[in-house]
């Protein structure tokens, strides 16, 4: 369970200020993230009366929904091709319309948008990364999906990875961007083959590759191959951010998630055909396992087992260097478990099915199936014994994996779990009277973040009946009453929410409990003051992000003793800068959070500034503070520099 520390709400972080070009008006009235997700909702309901009243209608709109973005990219090319044709006939037919082009630099500008469209259409999507189980190193794996294969007609499996998690899954690659053709790439997770026997992975691969299947409808399989597309596509877009692309970007941005939320029903159907047949290849009762045993062992797995594996981080310097050995062991010990594997199944049963989830619930499968799931497997094999003789060799891998991948936090963290330790012992001897305000919150935080043993309440109600005014001890008591299932505790959370601070940690408590509580009335009131609450630190973030000419710049406020140390730290080293001849500081006018100000420092340089770019990082290297502050400089932002200095204090 996280712990939050008593600090500003919003991160403070550094930021090169270079040429900024924004378009965010913050007075626009932007839909909130409970009005977007309340019309995705309505748009999945619609979806499903549209389906239950006219499913021929249905299937023709989302065909010529789907024929949109295909119409999209097919515009895209014929437009590169005409531009492209149309320059080189151009360029061979007239050398006085040739020249004029280069006069009047229309050939740049044809040049860059071709560009622009290439880079639009060959946006690169990444494969999924894994470790690699080749044909003949792995035959038992191969032999199987071949198997399933070719009885369900699919199209051929490119590559096998395996990954260390509870799931398996079909990923499909575009080679050349947005336009395929596609590379089928099947994701296996060590753990799901430690966990399952071989009969129920078998139909979780059936299961995956009857996405693929041409017993799958075929519409419903080019549907839902095209919206996990569109997704990987919009994905690639945002994290590649190339330069000309925002207007393909801004289509994707409606195209993407309309698509989904309209083609989600279909999505469910998708799911039930693919139980369906991953049934019918094995049987009901096997494939109903399989469905248990996936949803019940990542959250069984992950209390039993990882848990207690990082809580050596408290007591022990290095992580366990067999992780994977162990957590196979853990499996082929079941019959220890199986009290708790029925306490997370009887959770599992009772969950509905999320408006946003494509996955129906794991009660509606079974009741598709017609099969209950805890019929007892008379195959106890687990299905790790398909990577034969290199078995060793594959857990030895992820071993190492593990270990590299954990060590410097591991170590990191056990230092400070020494170090608090000491300084939790040191405090607790002491009269908890004669102890100063931050160090009796500092007893109660680190018992609870570095001493799991014991028990941080009490710690955190003696601070709070000392000091009531502070909501970082309510959102603390609430958090760890309702761990409790104690309601108590959302007494405590409301009064943390007077805290805009806090708002969203306290909202996210409040309405996580409720879901588990299973109250959806309740858990709906608190996911909308939780989406409010994101909003705010989102707009908070956004004005903070930037500063542009436009913004509105005041003298810093009032600066007594303790703002002359600020003034010291936002210095920093700056007048040691061979360049540096002035320092002026103003804050940004902001409506979000107005007591943490937002500093901007105008830098007056002198000589000549050979590269601008170097010499910006070196003054924001400079200031040595952790606040948020903008660094302008007369080289790079004359007027900016001139507003700062116009308005502010000179400070150096």
């Amino acid at each position: 369970m996280p712990v939050y520390q008593k600090t500003c709400l919003i991160r403070l972080y550094f930021v090169t200020l270079l040429p900024v070009i924004s378009t965010k008006n913050y007075e626009c009235r932007m839909k909130t993230s409970t009005e977007y997700r309340q019309q995705f909702e309505e748009l999945v309901e619609r979806a499903e009366q549209e389906i239950a009243e006219q499913p021929a209608a249905y299937k023709r709109r989302l065909k010529w929904l789907a024929l949109l973005g295909y119409a999209v990219i097919l515009g895209l090319l014929v437009l590169l091709l005409v531009l492209t044709g149309g320059t080189v006939w151009l360029a061979l037919t007239s050398s006085a319309l040739l020249l004029l082009l280069f006069k009047s630099k229309l050939i740049f500008v044809l040049a860059g948008l071709v560009w622009v469209l290439v880079r639009s259409l060959f946006v690169r999507i990444r494969a999924p990364k894994g470790y690699e189980l080749s044909r003949a190193g792995f035959p038992h794996v191969w032999a199987e999906v071949d198997k399933l294969g070719k009885e369900l007609g699919t199209p051929p499996i490119h590559n096998i990875i395996l990954t260390s998690e509870m799931n398996a899954a079909i990923a499909q690659t575009p080679r050349l961007g947005i336009i395929g053709p596609y590379k089928n790439t099947l994701i296996l997770g060590l753990e799901l083959l430690f966990a399952l026997t071989t009969g129920q992975a078998r139909s979780v691969l059936a299961h995956e590759l009857a996405h693929l299947s041409g017993d799958h409808s075929k519409f419903s399989g080019w549907i839902y191959r095209l919206r996990q597309s569109w997704t990987q596509v919009n994905g690639a877009f945002h994290a590649s951010n190339v330069w000309g692309t925002g207007l393909l970007r801004r289509f994707l941005d409606w195209y993407a998630p309309y698509f989904s939320g309209y083609s989600y029903v279909l999505a469910r159907d998708n799911e039930y055909e693919a139980d369906a047949l991953a049934g019918k290849l094995t049987s009901h009762d096997t494939a109903a396992s399989a469905l248990v045993a996936v949803h019940v062992y990542g959250e069984l797995t992950g209390q039993q087992f990882w848990r207690s594996l990082y809580d050596q981080a408290y007591t022990q310097a290095q992580p366990e260097t067999a992780a994977y050995t162990r957590l196979q062991q853990f499996y082929q010990q079941f019959p220890i478990h199986e009290d708790e594997f029925k306490r997370h199944l009887r959770t599992a049963l009772t969950r509905k099915t999320d408006p946003a989830d494509t996955h129906p619930a794991l009660m509606e499968r079974l009741k598709a199936l017609k099969a209950t799931g805890i019929k007892p497997e008379t195959d106890t094999c687990k299905a790790a014994v398909w990577l034969g003789e290199k078995t060793v060799g594959v857990i030895q891998h992820f071993n190492q994996q593990w270990v590299s991948e954990n060590t410097a936090q591991w170590l990191d963290f056990h230092q400070r779990a020494q170090t608090a330790r000491q300084d939790v012992d040191k405090l607790a001897a002491r009269d908890y009277h004669a102890l100063a305000e931050s160090e009796k919150w500092q007893l109660a935080s680190l018992t609870e973040r570095f001493l799991p043993a014991r028990d941080a309440l009490p710690l955190y109600q003696q601070y709070a009946a000392s000091y009531p005014e502070d909501t970082d001890a309510d959102l603390a008591i609430g958090r760890l009453l309702l761990v409790r299932d104690n309601a108590d505790g959302i007494c405590h959370l409301e009064k943390a929410m007077c805290n805009p601070a806090l708002c969203v940690y306290a909202a996210e408590e409040a309405w996580r409990y409720y879901v588990r509580q299973q109250q959806p009335q309740q858990a709906g009131d608190w996911l909308i003051r939780l989406e409010s609450a994101a909003d705010l630190l989102e707009e908070a973030r956004q004005e903070r992000a930037d500063i542009q000419g436009s913004d509105t710049l005041m003298a810093p406020n009032a600066l007594d003793k303790a703002g002359e140390e600020l003034v010291q730290e936002l210095l920093g080293t700056l007048p040691q800068h061979g360049k540096v001849q002035e320092v002026w500081l103003a804050q940004k006018k902001v409506r979000h959070f107005q007591d943490n100000p937002l500093f901007v420092l105008a830098v007056k340089v002198g000589g000549f500034v050979y590269d601008e770019g170097s010499l910006q990082r070196a003054l924001l290297d400079a200031t040595q503070t952790q606040r948020t502050v903008f660094v302008v400089n007369t080289a790079s932002h004359k007027k900016l520099a001139k507003k700062v200095m116009a308005v502010g204090r000179q400070i150096y």
